[in-house]
């Protein structure tokens, strides 16, 4: 069949070639039609994902700050609490040592023991003659 129209032809068999043609240009259009609608319904689609992901970004990267700031206090608190302990254990030693200088060490007792039993036998001869 020629796109071109013969001129032998009678204006019925012309109109009926035309209808045919603009038949098949109504079914391409109406399938388009179905494309496009589809392809719309797709695009919807993805717009509604892309924000579902931006928010889902947002809301991980608030999440991922809220953690760092958590993170940060916890190590702040671990670090006071550190700080205390090292705090008491150095003021326990220094008392300690403190205990140390001002108490008895075990030579200075039995030298105070010596002494005082060396005093006493002192005292006793001296008191009894003996």
């Amino acid at each position: 069949m020629s796109d071109n129209i013969e001129l032998g032809e009678s204006s019925a068999v012309q109109l009926t070639r035309m209808e045919g043609k603009l038949d098949r240009v109504i079914d391409r259009v109406s399938d388009l039609r179905g494309r496009v609608d589809l392809h719309e319904t797709e695009i919807d689609t993805l717009k509604s994902l892309t924000q579902s992901l931006k928010e889902g970004a947002k809301a991980s990267a608030d999440k991922a700050e809220a953690l760092a700031l958590a993170l940060k206090e916890a190590k702040e608190a671990v670090d006071a609490t550190a700080l205390q302990e090292a705090n008491k254990a150095a003021t326990a030693a220094r008392e300690k040592t403190d205990r140390d200088a001002l108490g008895w060490s075990p030579i200075t007792k039995l030298f105070a023991v010596v002494t005082v039993v060396l005093a006493v036998i002192l005292i006793y001869q001296t008191l009894f003659g003996g």
